[in-house]
């Protein structure tokens, strides 16, 4: 009876560890249908306000037609990094004409704003994969399925999307990556230090780093590759990035970590700043010279003032 319980038990685990792995499988796709929802037109003023239920609307450049994008995100487990998405099919166009779109405007308005021309987004798609605190990723695809032309006011939305994405499991690791100080000035030494753990086989990887600006993400400079060979465990490495007269503002270090086939392992940031220190303190006391001379002063203006005193009686 016992023997049977526990022949029962290990079926049981067994299927369990089975079941788990077809669910774990099924949250890691290696391609991705999406469907995207009709669009809506909201007419206010004489303008056609264009939106997509569920997204968002596209206002990073100015003078461009206000138009809507829809966005998607599936989650990795830890060690799994994306290094590809590829759109293997757009479909399911429709077109339209007549739309008048309002136009993108940062800042204070104005009557010279000049209108871009030609269609708008130029761009299908995009993607960014994002490192989270825990070590999973997101992925993030962005999609432009509305264009529009604002010389013809002609439309143009796809609504099916066919994308195929690329990862692979990672035993690499960046475990800390930091700058010797937070802020530095015009002309200074940054110091980049990193720590990496291979929690796997042994293997060659390369480590190369970018000083990228925040908010634009335009690189600055890029910094030797190093190389690391039959990399096995914990380790370090560290290099060194001169300011020299770039301007102040806010940076980031990007610290990215390859295999031999160009592979991306894993990948970090740290952030700094660089800024020209303020004026010197004015002094709390005043030179000697000055005082010297501030009491010559004093005792003219009090001697005078007897001269004139002793003259009046006379």
């Amino acid at each position: 009876m016992m023997k049977k319980r526990w022949i029962l038990g290990v079926v049981s685990l067994f299927l369990a560890f089975l079941l788990s792995g077809i669910s774990y499988a099924a949250e890691l796709p290696s391609s991705l249908e999406i469907s995207i929802p009709d669009y809506t037109v909201t007419t206010v003023g004489g303008l056609d306000y264009v939106g997509i239920p569920g997204g968002d609307v596209l206002l990073a450049e100015e003078g461009r037609p206000r138009v809507p994008y829809y966005t998607t995100s599936i989650d990795y487990p830890k060690g799994y990094k994306v290094q590809d998405v590829i759109l293997e099919e757009r479909s399911g166009l429709m077109t339209t004409t007549g739309l008048k779109l309002p136009v993108v405007v940062i800042g204070a308005p104005s009557e010279l704003l000049e209108v871009k021309k030609g269609w708008y987004p130029e761009e299908e798609y995009k993607w960014k994969a994002w490192d989270n605190p825990d070590g999973s990723t997101t992925l993030i695809i962005k999609m432009y399925p509305f264009c529009y032309d604002p010389e013809t006011t002609d439309v143009k939305f796809y609504k099916n999307y066919h994308f195929d994405i690329e990862y692979i499991l990672s035993s690499v690791e960046i475990t800390a990556l930091s700058t010797d100080k937070d802020v530095y000035e015009p002309g200074d030494e940054v110091t980049l230090d990193m720590c990496l753990n291979n929690s796997g086989e042994t293997q060659d990887v390369f480590v190369s780093s970018v000083i990228k600006q925040y908010g634009t993400d335009e690189i600055i400079e890029g910094l030797p590759i190093r190389s690391l060979k039959d990399f096995v465990g914990e380790g370090s490495c560290s290099a060194v990035w001169s300011t020299g007269d770039t301007e102040s503002g806010y940076y980031y270090a990007e610290a990215i970590v390859t295999d031999t086939s160009g592979n991306v392992l894993d990948k970090d940031t740290v952030g700094f700043g660089i800024q020209v220190s303020g004026a010197p303190e004015k002094p709390t006391k005043f030179p000697t010279l000055y005082v010297i001379i501030g009491a010559v002063v004093v005792v003219a203006i009090i001697a005078s003032a007897l001269v004139i005193r002793s003259r009046k009686k006379a």
